[in-house]
């Protein structure tokens, strides 16, 4: 960005702002902002990408001017936070997939199928609580906690109370919840290693289970695996339920759908039905008008009677939804971006060795039955594919993983784009105003002006009345003493007395 003073004199009096002593308090303004954008903690660099590094340093340029104490009473608190997202996002690259839907629509089973482990399902409640991340490490395996301040609490706090979440408030007095409140409000991050999954597992089921009173003020919980095989900068994310019952957590997941970089809903394939359709609709509502990035996942398919056929029939339903432009807007799209799984299935399968007789008679041997299948171990890689885990793992390798450096840089030029729109139209609005203050305050000045040439002139004139005023007294008086003293000699000259 460069500016010019004199240019911008020439733009005031353009707009007919003609006054000197006005023009020169704006000039020392601008040249304040000037001052103030081009500091030195602007020399940073975004060493990733040529392209982001500019928009990066654009973007901090913008938050500069916006926090000026000239401008930023005009400027909304969303604008200047979406920026500042924005420029955390260009500074740290991470490609974030997030896990949305209803609560119980097996977001936690599906990251479990895709983590190749039983984390999220065992200590990750249906009721996920709080956004829970997992990533790779290059380390040992951790657990990075992020708590509440007292500020987020109470909004949280009062959305509890305004959405009557009476089982929150049941199960938190239940738990003596408000005794551990002050341990774990305001605290600073907290990050803890681990040796073995089986430690980490019990870390994260007390950090987030909803029979732990700690899960209550947890807001991030960001799980670091060794043997995760993703990209460093890659991220799954699970959510808190669209349908959470406390609002303010909902909201969490609703401003994350357009954080993240790919969605996808998890939806149980079972029927469509309204509720289902609220959840989708309201994906694609906060996906900033980006569809290709949202899939949409029929979970449980293993809860239909006989999976195979009840899909297909079920299947064409969904697309004619899909397709329409409150979604996809496209079919194409639409059968692409749609797909099908089985993850407590998959999950049971690959850890089939570790189970129960128990377990296989119990939850498995009955989903086995519903894919006519009679001998389980025989069968276990036909189970496997059922399941769809693996054809979902490798659209999810093809379409996004490994193009997730595109995708993200894309994604960066879209939110630039979209913020550059929304600067604009505020710059638009501080300048149409700042020009009817400028031309009020400029013509009050030439009126000010006016007056006070028009009284000068009152004065003057004031004073040369005055002054004949003056002059005409004295000419009176000196009549007067004249005419007196004359006549003083006439009645002296007659022989009269006069008495003094």
């Amino acid at each position: 960005m460069s500016y010019n003073i004199d240019q911008f004199k020439q733009q005031l009096k353009n707009y007919g702002i003609t006054n000197e002593e006005l023009i020169l308090k704006s000039e020392k303004k601008l040249s304040e902002i000037i001052s103030t954008i081009n500091s030195k903690d602007l020399d940073n660099e975004v060493l990733w990408d040529k392209t982001v590094d500019r928009y990066y340093k654009s973007a901090a340029k913008l938050v500069k001017i916006l926090e000026n104490e000239n401008i930023r009473d005009s400027v909304s608190n969303t604008i200047v936070n979406n920026l500042n997202n924005f420029i955390d996002v260009c500074k740290k690259p991470e490609f974030h997939i997030a896990f949305v839907g209803a609560i119980k629509a097996g977001k936690s089973t599906l990251i479990n199928a895709l983590l190749g482990k039983n984390l999220a399902s065992t200590s990750v409640t249906p009721e996920t609580a709080s956004l829970t991340k997992f990533r790779s490490s290059k380390g040992k395996n951790y657990i990075n906690l992020s708590f509440y301040n007292t500020e987020e609490w109470n909004k949280l706090w009062e959305s509890v109370q305004s959405s009557k979440a009476d089982v929150f408030l049941q199960e938190y007095s239940q738990l003596n919840a408000d005794i551990e409140k002050s341990k774990w409000l305001n605290k600073q991050s907290m990050k803890i290693e681990f040796d073995n999954v089986d430690d980490l597992k019990e870390e994260i089921k007390k950090w987030t289970s909803s029979k732990e009173a700690t899960h209550y003020f947890v807001k991030e919980v960001e799980v670091g695996l060794s043997d995760f095989n993703l990209p460093e900068g890659v991220i799954f994310v699970d959510t808190p339920g669209l349908d959470d019952p406390v609002k303010y957590r909902s909201d969490i997941t609703r401003m994350y759908i357009d954080r993240a970089n790919a969605v996808f809903v998890c939806v149980k394939s079972d029927s469509l039905t309204g509720q289902e359709l609220r959840t989708i609709y309201s994906v694609f509502a906060n996906s900033r008008y980006n569809p290709e990035k949202v899939y949409v996942i029929g979970t449980q398919l293993d809860a239909l009677n006989r999976p195979i056929e009840n899909w297909k029939e079920q299947k064409e339903e969904w697309l004619k939804h899909l397709s329409k432009s409150d979604c996809y807007g496209s079919m194409q799209l639409a059968q692409n971006n749609l797909s099908i799984t089985a993850a407590y299935l998959y999950n049971m399968c690959i850890d089939f060795n570790n189970l129960t007789e128990d377990d296989i008679y119990f939850d498995l041997e009955p989903i086995a039955r519903k894919f006519r299948v009679r001998d389980i171990e025989e069968n276990l890689n036909n189970l496997i594919e059922y399941s769809q885990i693996e054809n979902l793992k490798m659209k999810l390798n093809q379409e996004v993983i490994e193009k997730y450096k595109t995708l993200l840089v894309n994604d960066i030029k879209a939110t630039y784009q979209s913020n550059k729109e929304d600067i604009e139209d505020l710059f638009t609005k501080i300048k149409n105003n700042q020009l009817e203050i400028l031309e009020l305050t400029n013509a009050d000045i030439d009126k000010i002006k006016e007056e006070k040439e028009k009284n000068k002139k009152i004065l003057e004139e004031n004073k040369k009345e005055k002054e004949e005023i003056e002059r005409f007294l004295k000419q009176v008086r000196m009549m007067t003493n004249q005419r007196a003293e004359s006549l003083y000699k006439e009645i002296k000259q007659v022989g009269g007395g006069v008495n003094v």
